[in-house]
């Protein structure tokens, strides 16, 4: 029998990834109601675990699913009140990926100023005479 992860921690975490993953393939285009089995192709877990937690998530409102009986081709989507809460979670889980703009490089972006903290004139971001 495949394991079914049932601590607090462990559903706090699944919950988390969850709610990123939703809302993820929304900003991407797959939609904002997807099957179960194509954020089953994208998670490190078995489908009993995933069911696990989408119907404990589903049970306190956090998501809407298109039945009532959960199996890999249900769709499932983040209540219209998570959205916000997921969108905080994905942004804070990628923080350190993102990047300033262009022209709003600061003295720590490498590509834009040399050791001394000097400004470079070939700034690869465009923005050496921005500033």
């Amino acid at each position: 029998m495949e394991e079914i992860e049932k601590s607090s921690l462990r559903s706090l975490f699944w919950k988390d990834e969850i709610l990123q993953i939703l809302y993820w393939m929304n900003g991407e285009g797959f939609g904002n109601e997807v099957p179960i089995a194509q954020i089953l192709s994208l998670l490190n877990t078995n489908e009993p675990n995933l069911l696990y937690h989408i119907n404990n998530m589903v049970k306190e409102g956090a998501l809407l699913a298109s039945s009532t009986e959960l199996n890999t081709d249900t769709k499932i989507k983040l209540a219209t009140d998570v959205k916000k809460e997921a969108g905080r979670r994905f942004a804070d889980a990628f923080q350190g990926y993102q990047k300033a703009g262009h022209g709003e490089c600061g003295p720590d972006c490498e590509f834009c100023y040399g050791p001394d903290g000097q400004k470079l004139e070939n700034c690869v971001h465009n923005c050496a005479t921005a500033h």
